[in-house]
């Protein structure tokens, strides 16, 4: 029994690392597409908007897919698929295809998000313990693989396309190989389950601290690369080094979630997550010298690190909604966050410099800070 759980756990940690690495590896490359296409900071992020509109699209959808067929067959589907529009992203000839593979891609990402805890609460259910924020540490410790192997092939030139083929192909191999070890959840078996339904103001409260972290981070993975070659001056052979600091710390932060809890509340942890994105942020734009700007990025990585896993676990203690609905919900607010972020980033950056538009996540972690205060452990 505990080699089988164990197996279960290593699958769905799986799924995890490819769903975090996946996104990462485009993230990291955003310099190399705006330099390819000749891109403004505005145009820029209008082509990200794509991702936005693609989840937008797929949240009536998502909550129906994995209610008929099953987390599991889901999570298995999404991450082939997601790791082939990786690579039509990185293979766009012209503006319209691009576009076209990021909204495909944006939709997956979402979707998958959903799947993806969704088998993560059930074999949670199983083991009878707490594996959520580990689950979330995989995701960050495969933003911070990309990063690491981005850095790696442009330093060797290799071209956009061929990166983006070779870590599609294992993330979808790999999405075969384990899928085997997840376990049917009750929609899958059949169970009449609504998952996504709106949320109650309880729910809705963690859906906005996860829109606030979400954004954060989206913004940091699109834009913290390009922020990072323009404070340094250097070429995008080293542009990745913020961004890798900031992917590492975060999956620190979120393998010592499950500890830190055992000292501090759920709000009382969010407060800080919350210090720390704005210290963080406020120390890179405001003294813009390499080694700072690493180290805010840093701390902005902790900050973000265990939001999700900490509202996620919040929301499944709903009074009124099953755990399914209740973490489709706030999860589909938080990813909305996730991919509006960017583009917001560039349009702004595109009036005021991007040094001026990065202070919207100042702003995003006073939010979290403020919304923490009234977060409670019993959930409407």
């Amino acid at each position: 029994m505990f080699k089988q759980q164990s197996m279960r756990r290593a699958a769905i940690s799986v799924y995890f690392f490819f769903l975090g690495m996946v996104f990462s590896t485009w993230a990291s490359r955003i310099p190399d597409v705006k330099d390819r296409f000749s891109l403004s900071e505005a145009e820029l992020g209008g082509i990200l908007f794509m991702l936005p509109l693609g989840a937008l699209a797929a949240l009536p959808a998502s909550g129906w897919l994995v209610q008929r067929w099953g987390s599991r067959k889901v999570s298995a589907v999404v991450l082939v698929l997601y790791g082939f529009f990786l690579f039509t992203t990185g293979i766009s000839g012209n503006l319209e295809v691009l576009s076209v593979s990021l909204f495909l891609f944006g939709m997956l990402g979402n979707l998958g998000n959903i799947a993806m805890n969704a088998q993560g609460l059930a074999i949670q259910q199983i083991m009878g313990k707490t594996i959520l924020s580990s689950l979330h540490a995989m995701w960050g410790l495969g933003a911070f693989a990309a990063a690491a192997v981005s850095g790696w092939m442009m330093h060797l030139d290799i071209e956009v396309g061929a990166h983006f083929a070779w870590i599609g192909a294992f993330a979808s191999a790999s999405a075969l190989l384990f899928y085997f070890f997840l376990v049917p959840d009750p929609a899958a078996t059949g169970e009449k389950q609504q998952v996504f339904v709106l949320p109650g103001r309880g729910l809705f409260l963690l859906g906005l601290i996860c829109f606030c972290v979400a954004m954060s981070e989206g913004a940091m993975a699109d834009w913290s690369s390009l922020y990072y070659r323009q404070v340094i001056h250097a070429m995008h052979t080293s542009s990745t080094a913020g961004y890798t600091a900031f992917a590492l710390c975060m999956t620190m932060g979120r393998f010592a979630g499950d500890r830190l809890l055992q000292f501090l509340t759920h709000a009382q942890l969010l407060r800080i997550n919350g210090l720390l994105i704005l210290s963080g942020i406020f120390l890179a734009l405001v003294f813009p010298v390499k080694w700072v700007v690493i180290s805010g990025f840093a701390l902005v990585g902790l900050g973000v690190s265990s939001v999700f896993p900490i509202v996620y676990m919040l929301a499944v203690k709903s009074k009124s909604m099953s755990p399914s609905a209740s973490l489709a919900a706030v999860s589909s607010v938080g990813f909305t966050g996730f991919l509006l972020g960017p583009p917001m980033i560039g349009f702004v950056a595109e009036e005021t410099g991007l040094r001026m538009s990065l202070w919207i996540i100042a702003v995003l972690g006073l939010l979290i800070i403020l919304l923490a205060f009234r977060v409670k452990e019993s959930v409407e």
